[in-house]
């Protein structure tokens, strides 16, 4: 987890990191004591947790073949450097570059990871960010814009 929070230039990622397992949170392990992630900081740091330790323990599942399903859902990561006002069809190259450098590390990440597990593990993510780089490109399978989206109003809703 380490590694990974280095990589996303996360806050106490220079700390040993761990997953307490009986409070189901991230903690780094500082010189002044333990930091919990709810203490962590910003947004950014929160998610970007959140996504290594999910990593982490699908790497562990994948590696000692444990009966967990080999996929992780994610909806919208970006969302602490995407305005929520602006327009779905932009592109993030109209974020400022801070924001939007974060947001390409995420995603590079979770393409590093998946490409680590040879297969044995599917990353899924929904979000309004589009990477115009080729490495993004080259991942995206759908775009749900102009009036498409991932359950057509065709189809009948029930309740």
């Amino acid at each position: 987890m380490g590694l990974w929070a280095s990589e996303l230039k996360l806050e106490y990622s220079e700390y040993p990191l761990r997953l307490d397992l009986k409070q189901l949170t991230v903690v780094a392990d500082t010189e002044a004591g333990p930091i919990p992630i709810f203490k962590m900081g910003s947004g950014e740091n929160w998610v970007g947790y959140h996504l290594i330790v999910h990593f982490a323990l699908h790497k562990w599942f994948v590696k000692k073949k444990r009966p967990v399903p080999c996929f992780l859902f994610i909806d919208q990561p970006s969302q602490i450097g995407f305005p929520a006002d602006k327009d779905i069809n932009e592109k993030i190259d109209s974020i400022k570059n801070e924001d939007r450098e974060a947001v390409a590390r995420m995603y590079r990440l979770a393409l590093s990871v998946v490409q680590e597990l040879n297969g044995d593990f599917q990353v899924i993510l929904t979000d309004h960010a589009d990477i115009s780089e080729k490495w993004f490109q080259d991942c995206v399978v759908e775009r749900w814009r102009g009036g498409k989206k991932l359950i057509p109003e065709t189809w009948e809703r029930s309740g």
